[in-house]
Order: C-alpha cells, then sequence, then structure tokens
C-alpha cells in the first residue's frame, strides 16, 4: 500500500468491493444476509476493509458478547480476508462530499442521519473506485453499492 491506496489484487478481473460493518457482522455471527456475504467474498474481488470498520465491529460484538478474546478472533478474521486501509486525506476530503450524499438520501428515505462511518466508507469506495458490499438502509440505492439486503 503507498498512500493509503490499494495495490494488492487477488484478480484482475474482480470487483473492489468495501466491505462496511452491516455485511461483516452478517458474515461473523452469522446473520440471514450471511450466506449471501460469504459468496461474495468467495468470488475473485479485492475485500478491502476501512480501518473504521474494525472499531465499528468490535463495538458491534462487544453487544453480544463481552469476551474480548473472541472480539479480537473475529478482528484478526477481517484482517486476513480484507486489506484493511487506514484514512488518508483524499479520503477525510471526499468524507465531506460522501457525507452529504447520504444525508440526502436518508432525507428523501425518511431514515435517521447517516454515521460518520458510513461516510468514510462512501469517500473510500469513491476514492479507489469500488463499491459498498452492505444492506445497510443508507446506502441502499446509492450507485457506488452492491446490495446484500431484501
Amino acid at each position: 500500500m503507498e498512500s493509503g491506496r490499494i495495490v494488492r489484487s487477488r484478480s484482475p478481473t474482480g470487483l473492489k468491493l468495501i466491505v462496511d460493518s452491516y455485511a461483516w457482522i452478517e458474515f461473523l455471527l452469522p446473520g440471514p444476509r450471511g450466506p449471501e456475504v460469504k459468496r461474495r467474498f468467495e468470488e475473485p474481488n479485492d475485500l478491502i476493509s476501512p480501518d473504521i470498520v474494525l472499531v465499528e465491529v468490535a463495538r458491534r460484538l462487544a453487544r453480544d458478547s463481552p469476551n474480548l478474546g473472541e472480539i479480537a478472533g473475529h478482528l484478526r478474521s477481517m484482517t486476513a480476508l480484507s486489506t484493511i486501509v487506514p484514512i488518508n486525506p483524499d479520503v477525510a476530503v471526499g468524507t465531506i462530499g460522501a457525507g452529504s450524499t447520504l444525508r440526502s438520501h436518508a432525507k428523501g428515505k425518511k431514515l435517521g442521519a447517516p454515521s460518520l462511518a458510513d461516510a468514510v466508507i462512501l469517500a473510500f469506495a469513491r476514492q479507489l473506485g469500488a463499491r459498498v458490499l452492505t444492506g445497510d438502509p443508507h446506502f441502499e440505492g446509492i450507485p457506488e453499492t452492491e446490495w446484500v439486503g431484501d
């Protein structure tokens, strides 16, 4: 990785997929959309997880179990299956526009405000020419989305 950009590639024909917290939780726990997420993981795609997703997943897992060893094991699985990317200045600036897009979208769908992490995830997708793998309603219908919801 150089300057926060992905240089690793699993397949020249695969998509770059930003795996958001929703998709990771479905995969790790597993939830009803877990099989669809797993199928996407098995395809020749570049799987990318912004570092903020590790924090969101850890926090969500802690709600179900205070077992820190188990949580750390899940986070290690995430780092083994995807490339973890740090927030960089381009993404930080891109978060401004991404957040605006998500807020407008949420307002039109009568959803609550999207999180800062959602804006970071969308900014990464835009910076890397990737798609967001999610079932989070804040992303439904956004062009950069690979939807795994209903």
